[in-house]
């Protein structure tokens, strides 16, 4: 896999997809639009560039609220507090349900085992078992940490899990939202540190799905570049960074993932909330082997 890993090379008005060519939009007005808000390390109970992680993801919640009510769901992609406790959890859970936004998708980060276990993120968000959400022809795997320890681990069993549930969707749009990346993909995952294991039974899963695109977090932007956008195959990964500005990322950042009836490729957005602005030299066009379809 490594030898065939392509950052994405950034335009000025777009993103290029690795050696593809500028794409144009197959976005049309007249299709259905699904809006989806993926975000990633919260880590609330830290502060850090004035403000708790819990507000930052409330500035976050008021930022896309205000312009962007349509969102259909989000995606929380681990971390969501800093040392596991119930309180931090809470805190979150109040921004959420707060937000605007009905729906609400999770998966545990390293730092939900901070204190040994994670039994408060299962007992007040969700089992870290590994799950699967379809809207149409979409289809969301979701990737939780299964063991305490700053790389992720899935279990065998939710590896044996993940192959039967990629081959079963086959000829659908299958997105994997884990917390920590592939390895060998975006910036820093050829740390052991920083990629899902075990490593080689998983790019054996991969190397016979048809993954579009693979969303992840863990790897703080410092500051965030093309190096954390990459395409390896037929797949694209995005690492959508961090929500806070815990571990001196200076900013609060996002991804807007844009899906419309009929379309062969996603539109992925970076949102900057202290500005309140996109960030249209990250934006990235995914390309999909089926058109989408929208329940």
């Amino acid at each position: 896999m490594k030898n065939r890993r392509q950052f994405i090379q950034l335009s000025a008005s777009a993103a290029v997809v690795g050696t593809l060519g500028a794409q144009q939009s197959s976005f049309s007005p007249a299709g259905k639009l699904r809006k989806v808000w993926i975000l990633s390390d919260l880590h609330s109970g830290l502060v850090e560039g004035g403000k708790d992680g819990a507000e930052w993801f409330s500035l976050a919640c008021k930022d896309m609220q205000k312009e962007h009510s349509d969102i259909a769901y989000a995606l929380t992609l681990g971390d969501i507090t800093h040392g596991g406790n119930e309180q931090q959890l809470k805190n979150y859970i109040t921004t959420r349900d707060g937000s605007g936004i009905r729906t609400w998708y999770e998966v545990a980060g390293n730092h939900e085992y901070h204190g040994g276990n994670a039994d408060l993120y299962i007992k007040s968000i969700r089992s870290t078992d590994p799950y699967a959400v379809v809207d149409g022809n979409l289809v969301w795997i979701f990737l939780s940490d299964e063991k305490a320890g700053v790389p992720g681990e899935l279990t065998p069993k939710s590896c044996d899990w993940l192959e039967a549930e990629l081959a079963k969707h086959k000829g659908k749009n299958i997105i994997v939202c884990s917390h920590q990346g592939a390895k060998d993909t975006t910036f820093r995952t050829d740390n052991a540190q920083r990629y899902l294991h075990p490593a080689d039974r998983i790019a054996a899963i991969m190397a016979k799905s048809d993954i579009a695109l693979w969303l992840s977090g863990h790897e703080h932007h410092t500051p965030y570049s093309e190096k954390h956008i990459a395409r390896v195959r037929d797949t694209t990964y995005i690492n959508v960074a961090s929500m806070s500005h815990a571990y001196k990322t200076g900013s609060s950042q996002s991804c807007l993932l844009e899906f419309q009836a009929g379309a062969t490729q996603i539109i992925a957005r970076r949102r900057e909330h202290d500005t309140q602005k996109f960030m249209p030299q990250f934006e990235v066009i995914i390309p999909l082997r089926h058109a989408i379809e929208l329940a």
